[in-house]
């Protein structure tokens, strides 16, 4: 009777495990971590509703997010992937995405191009690596604007600067007292890596020629870091240290004429500093000695991360990152720091001027500035570009090798060393040539 008795104890014990495990495993929900650089709180409230959502609509799904500042980000991802532990969804910097789709760190993202529809996306918005798509943007962002104090320019009867020369002349004409005519960042970061780069192309040179050879070392390169010397006359002495914010964070003081840098500043402005903001006007990039106003324009994208290194849950998140960067949510996320955000979809981008022109007092024209994207580059296409009656044609090539050198702070250091150090601008020219050779090198080393 005992044995009996345990027999059918064990047998019910037996059967609830196995009705309990299945059950216990369907709730286990399949986990995405989400890392991305975009820290405003408009940014962070967009996605922590967005994520709500996908979340309802996909309930075995569960998404981590983690928001890390730009320069930040770099040393995450750098070492998640030494720690194998990348997250499923990351920010992909333009400069990385060669080397990390070779190396097989990313999943390609072709049907999500597709699902969307690719015929939507703007010119230029898909950029495949040895014909495959490993990114998908999200929005892209003009890093050279210039924004200007109107009132102050009006009062020193001053025109909107429209070359290097005038900027010059006016930034020096504006430095009164505690008031600095320019701002520029020369911190040993991105930001100062793409400032720079962008006057470099500006005075007709680039880092790379098409053969992807290291072309640094050229006449462009030192008329842009003379340019920098001259302009930090006219700039506060803390700009050996700014970054991306500061940009920004300077400028609202009120005590700043002139800042090139991307739509984000009014942006902040209009939320933050509104009267100063309704004072400050917007124009096209100054035109440097090769007869161009070059811009950096980024294009800010998502990629997947490869179980190689440390990814899991790949089709949960191709399935949250198609979610997160198309219909509503796109526009939505687009109108979060209007007019920074420039959407890659035709579909959204039509509409986005009238939807959010309330955000800058009415100012259109702010937005169709901040959206020109003509002469734009970056890193990874400006390889032997040329300038040609005043407009920018890329050679077509896509730098493999770009990236180690800005994860180095190269193009940074070498304005530091004029700006900061007074080094001759030819030398410092010569010494980033040199240190970006010695990457190349490595970098075709350890591929082999």
């Amino acid at each position: 009777m005992i044995r009996q008795c345990f027999r059918l104890a064990f047998g019910a014990a037996v059967g609830m495990t196995a009705f309990a495990a299945p059950l216990a495993f369907a709730q286990a929900p399949q986990v995405v971590r989400f890392l991305h650089n975009e820290t405003d709180p408009p940014s962070i409230a967009f996605y922590t509703k967005a994520i709500a959502e996908f979340e309802k609509l996909n309930p075995g799904i569960k998404i981590e997010m983690e928001a890390v500042s730009t320069d930040g980000r770099l040393q995450k991802v750098t070492a998640s992937i030494n720690a194998k532990t990348m997250p499923e969804v990351f920010k992909l910097l333009s400069e990385e995405k060669v080397q990390f789709a070779r190396k097989g760190y990313l999943v390609p993202v072709d049907d999500l191009a597709a699902a969307i529809g690719t015929s939507d996306f703007v010119e230029g918005a898909l950029d495949r690596v040895d014909g495959k798509l490993y990114d998908l943007p999200y929005s892209f962002n003009n890093f050279s604007v210039l924004w200007y104090r109107d009132d102050l320019l009006k009062a020193a009867k001053i025109a909107p600067p429209k070359n290097w020369d005038e900027l010059r002349t006016a930034a020096k004409a504006l430095t009164k007292g505690d008031a600095q005519g320019f701002v520029f960042p020369a911190g040993q970061n991105r930001m100062n890596s793409l400032y720079f780069a962008s006057l470099i192309w500006s005075a007709g040179g680039t880092f790379f020629d098409k053969d992807l050879n290291v072309s640094f070392n050229n006449p462009g390169t030192i008329e842009a870091l003379k340019f920098l010397k001259d302009i930090a006359q006219s700039s506060p002495k803390g700009i050996v240290s700014y970054s991306y914010n500061d940009m920004i964070n300077v400028y609202l003081t009120g005590k700043i004429a002139l800042d090139i840098y991307a739509p984000r500043l009014i942006a902040t402005g209009y939320d933050n500093t509104p009267a100063l903001a309704a004072q400050t006007g917007a124009s096209l990039m100054p035109l440097g000695p090769a007869g161009v106003g070059a811009k950096f324009v980024s294009p800010n994208s998502l990629a997947i991360a490869s179980p190689q290194v440390g990814a899991k849950n790949t089709e949960a998140a191709k399935k949250f990152l198609q979610f997160i960067v198309s219909g509503d949510r796109l526009r939505d996320f687009s109108l979060t720091v209007y007019p920074h955000m420039i959407p890659p979809l035709k579909s959204v981008q039509q509409s986005l001027i009238a939807a959010g022109k309330d955000k800058v007092g009415g100012r259109t024209e702010l937005a169709r500035i901040a959206f020109d994207l003509s002469n734009s580059m970056s890193f990874e296409t400006e390889a032997g570009a040329k300038v040609v009656d005043g407009k920018i044609v890329k050679s077509g090539v896509y730098n493999p090798y770009i990236g180690g050198i800005v994860a180095r702070h190269i193009p940074a250091q070498v304005v530091q060393r004029v700006v900061v150090n007074g080094e001759d601008p030819a030398a410092a020219a010569a010494w980033g040539a040199k240190q970006m050779q010695q990457v190349v090198d490595d970098l075709k080393r350890t591929s082999k």
